[in-house]
């Protein structure tokens, strides 16, 4: 029976839940609604599916001390857990770079490898276990799995996965995939929300290395030829690398490419919109964290950590408070806290 690994990635930067993410403290390390962090969450989820030995981390040198510290307090990981990257090089070469380390370090090209985001949230950690292993059946049948989510609205948010209608028939637990479709304009996410073969694009990725590495040479020869000569090589040559997702030199391109429906209560905490949309709320539909106090509030996300803050009589607000900002948006136009965040830059230079 081949092993499984899991590689979690956890190189990214962000700021759309800015005051809290910053580009020196991505939302991967931060607690947005307990006592874990959302790597630590990640971790933990993981280790409930595949031994803490197999579970590795890539991201880049400058979070290596704050990355370990944290992963430390949830797992018994291996001494060697910690893949790091030279530069940012977006998700194909850092993923290529944890599958040459597993080589490297003795797994074998029919062991499956679960590639998961650091900075998502699930809620149901058994559907998202057994969604993972259907999808590592599938893996182990020769395709590239993603894990698709049943939309609950007509996001624009999100790209999309087309599949076949009744691919799942004959009592598989997989969809063939169609084709992946970019972020859509509101005419096109209706349309995709009221047909049921759209789902949103999770991120998540399962295959073998055998089976990765043969669409890779098909769809991305550029990047195939950093496999040849072993992780110590690809390593050297990091930064000569394509800079490009996974999605754009794999998935979309790949022949043999499934996916598994995940119903999990999943959210990719984009926004501060989407997370007050998993978030539990009191009866007057409030998501609170921190010091708060409310008279009359409806339907908002006040999150006040450092002081005391007082809400009266406000309906759909996103209001969060940190030590050096305040962030107050109408809900629904929290995405537009990345155009605010260039501007603080561009007025910082």
């Amino acid at each position: 029976m081949p092993d499984v690994y899991s590689l979690i990635l956890a190189g990214g930067s962000g700021v759309r839940l800015w005051p809290h993410s910053r580009e020196e403290m991505p939302k991967q390390f931060l607690s947005l609604h307990g006592s874990y962090t959302l790597l630590q969450e990640t971790v933990e989820r993981m280790q409930k599916i595949i031994p803490a030995e197999r579970l590795y981390v890539i991201s880049g040198a400058s979070w290596k001390n704050l990355l370990c510290s944290q992963i430390r307090q949830t797992a018994s990981v291996s001494d060697d857990f910690f893949i790091e990257e030279p530069q940012a090089r977006n998700t194909a070469p850092a993923i290529l770079l944890g599958c040459e380390f597993l080589k490297h370090k003795g797994a074998s090209e029919n062991d499956v490898i679960v590639i998961v985001p650091s900075d998502h949230l699930i809620k149901d950690i058994n559907a998202f276990g057994k969604a993972v292993s259907n999808a590592i059946t599938a893996a182990e049948s020769g395709y590239i799995v993603t894990l698709g989510i049943t939309p609950t609205r007509p996001d624009t948010g999100f790209g999309y996965i087309e599949c076949k209608p009744e691919s799942n028939t004959n009592g598989r637990t997989w969809y063939e995939v169609k084709r992946f479709v970019e972020k859509p304009d509101q005419t096109r996410a209706q349309e995709f929300f009221k047909s049921k073969n759209y789902f949103w694009n999770s991120g998540i990725f399962i295959f073998t290395i055998d089976t990765l590495y043969k669409e890779l040479k098909k769809t991305s020869p550029e990047l195939f030829r950093f496999t040849k000569n072993g992780y110590d090589h690809l390593l050297k040559n990091f930064a000569d690398m394509p800079s490009i997702a996974f999605d754009y030199a794999v998935m979309e391109k790949a022949a043999n490419v499934a996916m598994v429906k995940l119903d999990a209560g999943w959210s990719d905490v984009g926004s501060w919109d989407a997370l007050y949309d998993i978030l539990e709320k009191d009866a007057a539909g409030n998501t609170i964290t921190g010091n708060v106090m409310t008279d009359g509030a409806k339907n908002c996300l006040i999150d006040s950590r450092n002081r005391l803050t007082v809400v009266v009589d406000a309906e759909d607000l996103i209001i969060v408070d940190s030590p050096d900002a305040i962030f107050i948006s109408g809900k629904g136009s929290s995405q537009k806290v990345r155009d605010i965040v260039a501007r603080l830059k561009k007025r910082e230079q």
